[in-house]
């Protein structure tokens, strides 16, 4: 096992205006925007604050305030993140992106340093895409269109987008079929595709969830999830993966030096695990933010596990990990997380 690294900054670009934070579980394709979406002239306020980066912060993107994002045509309906871009879906089928360029992931063809206004990503001409995964692989990004294609853009330096060569400063179709989740951290994605769950990029602690810790540039099966066992959710975060079945039960693998698989060690796994939550507790929603993760049970209450350096399992607990789920006493409809920080709350 490597020694512990520390764990990266997630750097929030843009949020909804009508958001109170981004969903934790992995988008699900549906069907395509229907012929009567929203007019152009009606575009929806998307705002953006925070720091964004991938060879140190761009102080030129910096914002302190949430600021209008200007050019984006359409009304939005989802927005995803990564560390150093951010992405909106309009109701009509297109991605708009903002934030840094220089591998590609803006998917418009070019590679500015950065940009502030944003530009669409140009997609084939008829393509509609329907979800975006968030979070994104670092210097890169995926979407969902309407037929079940996987697309991938920017930065594949280790074969992150299931695809070949360095960058991809367009989109570019990804080898699966039947796409119905997906999601990227670090240098690495998940698929669910057809009903099994694949990966592909660095396959370091065992992230890719296959047996191994090679990489591979091709979309690879996770192994040793139940046989027909039918995944609601994909997560990722720092050299992990995660599935969430229908039955509640969540399994993840990859690094695991703080307990953040859950599996009552602190042995990192090549194959996924499943998460000892106690009996009788089925999960609903679950999000990783690296060093910990946070489940949320078909009760409403909350439950967390790994890291708590900084207290971030809110248990109260001096305890520096939690190798299993620990209930956190409260009731949530939603929670997200990265790194130390973490938000969440409950409809009334």
């Amino acid at each position: 096992m490597r020694r512990p690294k520390a764990a990266p900054a997630l750097f929030l670009a843009a949020f909804l205006a009508l958001a109170a934070c981004s969903t934790a579980a992995t988008p699900t394709a549906t069907a395509p925007p229907t012929a009567t979406a929203t007019p152009a002239a009606t575009a929806t306020p998307v705002y953006r604050f925070g720091v964004v980066g991938n060879q140190g912060k761009i102080a030129q993107l910096e914002r302190g305030t949430p600021t209008v994002v200007a050019g984006i045509t359409g009304k939005v309906i989802q927005i995803a993140t990564s560390n150093s871009d951010s992405y909106a879906l309009t109701s009509a089928g297109t991605v708009w992106a903002w934030g840094v360029g220089s591998y590609g992931e803006l998917g418009d063809g070019g590679t500015s340093a950065y940009v502030t206004r944003a530009v669409q990503v140009a997609f084939p001409v008829g393509v509609r895409i329907v979800a975006l995964p968030n979070p994104m692989p670092f210097d890169g990004a995926l979407a969902i269109d309407s037929l079940g294609r996987a697309w991938g853009w920017g930065l594949n330096a280790n074969g992150d987008l299931c695809l070949s060569g360095l960058a991809q400063l367009r989109p570019s179709r990804i080898p699966l079929t039947d796409v119905t989740a997906a999601t990227g951290a670090r240098t690495h994605s998940l698929f669910d595709s057809g009903g099994r769950v694949y990966a592909c990029g660095a396959g370091a602690d065992g992230v890719l969830g296959n047996g191994s810790t090679a990489s591979s540039s091709k979309p690879v099966p996770v192994t040793g999830l139940p046989p027909a066992a039918r995944v609601t959710a994909l997560t990722s975060s720092w050299e992990g993966s995660g599935a969430l079945l229908s039955s509640g039960v969540y399994y993840d693998w990859g690094y695991n030096a703080a307990g953040q698989l859950g599996d009552g060690g602190t042995a990192d796994s090549d194959v996924p695990v499943r998460v000892r939550a106690p009996a009788g507790v089925t999960f609903t929603t679950v999000n990783s933010g690296g060093y910990s993760c946070y489940a949320i049970d078909s009760s409403g209450r909350l439950w967390a596990w790994g890291g708590n350096q900084n207290g971030q399992l809110g248990t109260g607990s001096s305890a520096r990990i939690e190798t299993t789920p620990v209930n956190v006493g409260i009731h949530l409809t939603q929670v997200s997380s990265t790194a130390s920080n973490v938000a969440g709350f409950e409809q009334s």
